[in-house]
Order: C-alpha cells, then sequence, then structure tokens
C-alpha cells in the first residue's frame, strides 16, 4: 500500500493541468483543503510543513486521522486531474455553494482510489462543471454503488446496446441464437439485473411504433454503424412495431 503522504504529494505534483484552469482549480482548492497555485510555486516548502505536521500528528495519536484526509484529498486530485481532460477551457463560470450536484460529485470522488471509476467519476464531473443541471443527485447516489466489478459488467452488457439505449428482451431468453452471444460476453441475465437494481436500466419491457405510411426507410444504430431498413411501398402495413427491449435509464445514459 502506498504511503499516505507519498500519494497526496505524487498527486499534487501531477495537479498541474488542474491549474492550468482557474475557475475549476478554486473549486478544488476549497474542496481539498490545498491551494494548488501555492503547491506550484513553492511545493518543496509546502510538502515540508504537510510532513513535519503528520510526524507531530503520529506522536500524538493523531497519525490515522492525518492519512485518511491524505488519502481522500490524494483521490479527489487525482479525480479532478482527469477530469481537466474533459473539461471545455472556454467555460469559466462561477461555481456556487448551492451547486449540490457537483460538490457532492467532488465529495464522493475523495472515497474512490480505483483509477478506473476515476475516471467515470472525473467525466462526470467535467459534463456537470461544463453544464450545469446535467446530473442529478440521483447519478450521485448511483455512483456510490458503482465500483471496478459492476462497471465491467456494465460494459459487456452496453455492448449489446442498439439505437444507443435499447437491449433486447430476446437476448435474455437464449433465443435465436442469443444463447452463444451471452457465453461469448460472459454476461447473464442475473448481471443485467444487477444494473437494473441499481437504477441503469428500466425494469419495464418496453416497445416502440413507427409508422410506415409516410416514411422512406427506418434506422437502427448500432455504436459508429447505422443500418437503414426500407419500406416497401406496395405494403399495405400502416404501422411497425419493434420487438420488446430493455431500455438504459435517465441516470445510465
Amino acid at each position: 500500500m502506498q504511503d499516505p503522504l507519498i500519494a497526496l504529494t505524487t498527486a499534487m505534483d501531477a495537479s498541474s493541468k488542474i491549474a492550468s484552469n482557474p475557475t475549476f482549480m478554486t473549486a478544488i482548492d476549497k474542496w481539498s483543503g490545498y491551494k494548488l497555485s501555492q503547491w506550484n510555486a513553492e511545493g518543496d516548502v509546502i510538502q515540508k510543513q504537510i510532513k513535519d505536521g503528520y510526524e507531530d500528528a503520529k506522536e500524538k495519536g493523531l497519525g490515522l486521522q492525518y492519512a485518511s484526509a491524505f488519502r481522500s484529498s490524494a483521490n479527489l486530485l487525482n479525480t479532478a486531474n482527469k477530469a481537466t481532460e474533459h473539461i471545455d477551457a472556454s467555460i469559466e463560470r462561477d461555481i456556487g455553494f448551492d451547486e449540490d450536484v457537483f460538490w457532492n460529485l467532488l465529495e464522493h470522488a475523495k472515497t474512490v482510489s480505483d483509477t478506473e471509476v476515476q475516471e467515470v467519476i472525473a467525466r462526470i464531473i467535467a459534463g456537470e462543471y461544463n453544464q450545469q443541471g446535467s446530473y442529478s443527485m440521483g447519478t450521485i447516489q448511483t455512483l456510490k454503488y458503482l465500483g471496478k466489478a459492476e462497471l465491467d459488467v456494465f460494459s459487456r452488457v452496453g455492448s449489446m446496446l442498439v439505437n444507443v439505449e435499447q437491449i433486447p428482451t430476446k437476448a435474455f431468453r437464449l433465443a435465436d441464437g442469443f444463447a452463444e452471444l451471452m457465453n461469448a460476453l460472459g454476461t447473464s441475465f442475473i448481471e443485467f439485473q444487477s444494473l437494473q437494481n441499481l437504477g441503469l436500466f428500466y425494469s419495464n419491457e418496453l416497445t416502440k411504433n413507427f409508422s410506415t405510411t409516410n416514411q422512406k426507410a427506418v434506422s437502427i444504430s448500432y455504436f459508429d454503424h447505422g443500418l437503414v431498413f426500407l419500406i416497401d411501398k406496395d405494403s399495405s402495413v400502416e404501422k411497425t412495431t419493434l420487438p420488446t427491449f430493455y431500455c438504459l435509464s435517465e441516470i445510465g445514459k
């Protein structure tokens, strides 16, 4: 396990990207308790102060509390550093203390040390910074239950999405050759249900109708590919119903 003091100073050494965005840096300063601009100018001096404070705390039996605080700050800084990759550099805005979603995202970032999960949180922090109101408090509650294992399941199940947000229910009935697909993906309906329980997919089966009367074609997207179905104008069918599917929830999207 990495020394908590080294973890913190390493994270602060890598914080130059955060410092390149003054508005975002100010927010991180407030929530981490460290002035990144001062660190860039006086890193050696501040590092000695932090180390001396840590040694003094250990002598007083408070080393664990300091170590925990170092770990939390390191997690936040590492996540914030990743977030800068996705922040619109042209945006400078005042972040009010009533922006509960943004500040709670930063608070949650303190608890996550896994780099893959940090990347997900970083993208969401950046999205909320770029456009206030992009996410809800419900998103944060779901994030608290998402670890590396859950994200792995979400990734495997998500590879079956069509039209960006839909998975045919047939896939989980193992009909029409879907059993081989599910085995190849290494997933199951039980794993899918775990994502429903997390609120990433709606629990009900859905369908969708579209008119064939005035339409020339219907397109279905599959990641960066598109399938176009031409409508037979000689057909007497006026409406077509898509097969039932499970849909991503708003949080899942």
